[in-house]
């Protein structure tokens, strides 16, 4: 439909983008009240509209925030995405449509091409992503330019309402958004067909497959914003509650890694060789314990013999024998502290 040029606000000192529409490439509405409206959506996940001249004479353009960064679909020439990236992408492009949907817009072109990454500055974040061309739809004027029947959107990404010529619904850019995610996971799309007629048959006849390596989760989320019909599948705020979800999930469970793995196993050091037998520990007091008794033995066997000389003071006592006694009484502690 168009170009766009990265160009400079004279103005405000600021880069921006233009996308200037080709001639005759179609017709636009003539209201200024569309512009508005969508100039008024203000959204972190949505390419900000600065300005639109659309009406009159051309060159017809459309002027929007620049994002610095590549769309999703050169990110995903690279492969699938991490599973943190794919919850990061997925949180706010569904927080987009949040938005979207409730100013009364459906996107109809929701594909990775329209998702513009910017870098992100959080520790370990890749990038954020914000959705593009969302005005486009809305300032076109379809009912002038196109005949019954006709589509807007790209083929890969159609709803199966949109193929048909029905009027898209919000529950059109949540299957969309469905197979965006699809393919982030899995790194290969979900209908692959380029033209409109075999997209268009393979929409009406066969749902995505979703293989179990996306996890139950998300193939159960993914299957139900995939539903071929409208009323069965979620809004973007329920898509938004269960992709949150996921993500505390997610945390959780690495918290949980994190913390078995900090609790290391005993060192090869501590652990007893193989076949070996532990000493006793009550061996390892044996000697300590021996001389304490010997030494109390000792004691009372002085103590019986200093009361003996004291109670006959008159005549030269007999000392009692302490050895046969002393002798007897270590051999028992011997025996007792023996295993």
């Amino acid at each position: 439909m168009g170009v766009v040029y990265q160009a400079k606000d004279r103005r405000l000192s600021r880069t921006v983008a233009v996308k200037v529409f080709r001639d005759g490439a179609t017709g636009f509405a003539r209201t200024t009240s569309e512009k508005h409206l969508l100039a008024g959506l203000n959204h972190p996940a949505l390419v900000t509209l600065h300005d639109a001249h659309v009406e009159g004479e051309a060159p017809r353009y459309l002027v929007m925030e620049y994002v610095d960064g590549p769309t999703l679909q050169t990110r995903l020439a690279r492969g699938p995405l991490s599973a943190r990236s794919v919850l990061r992408v997925a949180d706010d492009l569904s927080e987009a449509l949040i938005a979207v949907h409730a100013a009364g817009i459906v996107h109809r072109d929701v594909k990775p091409a329209n998702v513009l990454l910017r870098s992100s500055h959080v520790p370990g974040e890749e990038f954020r992503a914000k959705l593009a061309d969302f005005g486009i739809a809305r300032l076109v004027d379809t009912t002038r330019v196109t005949v019954p029947g006709a589509v807007i959107g790209s083929a890969a990404y159609l709803s199966p309402e949109q193929v048909t010529g029905a009027t898209p619904l919000p529950a059109s850019d949540i299957y969309s958004l469905g197979l965006v995610l699809l393919e982030t996971l899995t790194g290969r799309r979900a209908f692959a067909q380029d033209g409109l007629h075999e997209a268009a048959l393979a929409r009406l006849t066969q749902d995505p497959v979703i293989p179990s390596s996306v996890g139950a989760d998300w193939g159960a989320l993914l299957t139900a914003m995939t539903a071929r019909d409208p009323a069965d599948r979620p809004s973007a705020i329920d898509v938004s509650a269960r992709v949150r979800r996921l993500d505390s999930e997610a945390a959780a469970a690495s918290d949980a890694t994190i913390t078995q793995t900090a609790v290391l196993p005993p060192s090869a050091e501590s652990m007893p060789a193989q076949g070996a037998v532990p000493a006793p520990r009550r061996r390892r007091l044996r000697r300590p314990v021996v001389a304490a008794l010997v030494a109390a033995v000792v004691v009372i066997a002085g103590g019986a013999l200093w009361g003996a000389l004291r109670s006959e003071p008159t005549a030269p006592p007999a000392l009692p024998s302490v050895e046969e006694p002393l002798a007897t009484h270590l051999q028992q502690l011997m025996d007792a502290v023996s295993p």
